[in-house]
């Protein structure tokens, strides 16, 4: 029998689906309309209509098929109706765009805020949808357009996708402005019918002025919407008083202790080499406890992380490490770090093991790890396993602390 929660659950996706093909139909009427009033032919009012609804349905069922398999980028999953309503922005201005020469037509701002509101393949298929139907309703639109600002979108959401909490977006929006010009360039100026000179570029010139202004808007807008939650949501979940570390430290004090130890570890080794170290210090914290459930009011059983809302890279981390996959860079750290904790927390309490030392001690895990299977799927560089073996020796005062 269906929970009360479940029911509702299911109730919103269905509403949910019923806004979308309710959308996507009357945008597609709309496309037809418009097809209409340039007194286009029949045939081509009835083409662009089926075009739009066939490709609106495909990023419809992309959507969908992208929330069962948690392959949605950055918190999107939860917000459905923020992807929609983009959508229905971009399209609005893609239709504005017919009438304006194809030189400033804005389709790289267009297909990358799509790609951050979903993720590459919905936002990639969701931009071409409405470049295909701006391109077919303009007059001096043809292929050679189409493949423009095609290739002009895909550098775009190539260089924005996957952006961490650091933000780093100084070089992706420089080389998209760049390749946005050599584009337009090679595909619109170089077949003007006049002497070259500064004038012909004034439009992609404008073009870039355009899509940089608006790339730092929408990046602006994103920042404040997804990235600095995704900071604060870390900054509990990353906190020794957060209600899970407390209840821990209060029912096994070993097992909080020797996170706290293990986390500032892997905290320490991923910020040298440019890990996700918030992931990592959250997974140091939680993995050995997050398959514990937490009971509701209504007396429900919830997964640890989904009731606390984990991030999606968190939680994807922490079952890494629960089955001991040395996959990720970040697993390894995790699971390394844990290990070194364990293995000298033991010596320092094993009398009998006192006259083994620590880069001995160490020694002995790297060499296992490495001569093992351990590290055959694991992306970690050799150079990189030598500074974490190098940082875990470095900290040798640090362990008086677990005695």
């Amino acid at each position: 029998m269906k929970t009360e929660k479940k029911l509702e659950k299911d109730t919103t996706q269905i509403r949910e689906v019923g806004i979308s093909f309710i959308t996507i139909f009357l945008l597609a009427l709309i496309v037809g309309l418009i097809t209409y009033i340039l007194n286009r032919p029949i045939a081509e009012i009835l083409r662009n209509t089926i075009t739009f609804l066939w490709g609106a349905i495909v990023i419809v069922f992309l959507w969908y098929q992208s929330i069962i398999h948690n392959n949605l980028e950055y918190d999107n999953k939860n917000h459905p109706l923020r992807f929609l309503i983009v959508f229905l922005i971009c399209f609005a201005i893609s239709m504005g765009m017919i009438f304006a020469p194809v030189s400033v037509w804005v389709f790289l701002s267009i297909m990358v805020v799509l790609a951050m509101f979903s993720n590459t393949v919905i936002g990639l298929t969701a931009g071409s949808v409405l470049l295909v139907i701006t391109t077919s309703l303009s007059d001096t639109g043809n292929m050679y357009i189409f493949f423009l600002y095609f290739m002009t979108g895909l550098i775009g959401i190539s260089l924005f996708r996957n952006l961490d909490l650091d933000f780093e977006v100084a070089g992706p929006l420089c080389i998209s402005g760049i390749s946005s010009l050599i584009l337009q360039t090679a595909y619109i100026v170089i077949f003007e019918n006049q002497p070259f000179s500064l004038s012909i570029m004034f439009m992609p010139i404008l073009n870039l002025f355009i899509n940089l202004v608006l790339l730092f808007i929408i990046l602006k807008y994103f920042s404040g919407l997804s990235m600095y939650l995704l900071q604060d949501k870390y900054l509990d979940i990353n906190d020794q008083e957060f209600p899970v570390m407390a209840e821990l430290k209060k029912n096994n004090k070993a097992l909080y202790f020797e996170a706290i130890h293990t986390a500032y570890l892997g905290e320490r080794i991923a910020r040298k080499l440019n890990m996700n170290d918030k992931a990592v210090k959250g997974c140091c914290y939680y993995y050995k406890i997050a398959s514990d459930t937490v009971v509701t009011e209504d007396g429900n059983k919830i997964p640890l992380c989904d009731y606390y809302e984990f991030p999606e890279d968190l939680k994807s981390l922490i079952k890494e490490c629960q089955q001991e996959i040395y996959g990720s860079k970040e697993s390894c750290v995790v699971l390394t770090s844990n290990k070194v904790i364990r293995s000298i927390t033991k010596t320092q309490k094993d009398k009998t093991e006192a006259n083994v030392s620590l880069d001995q001690l160490i020694d002995a895990i790297f060499e296992k790890m490495i001569s093992s299977d351990m590290l055959h799927q694991c992306d970690i560089s050799i150079r990189e396993l030598r500074i974490m073996k190098k940082t875990y020796i470095e900290e040798k005062l640090y362990y008086d602390f677990l005695c």
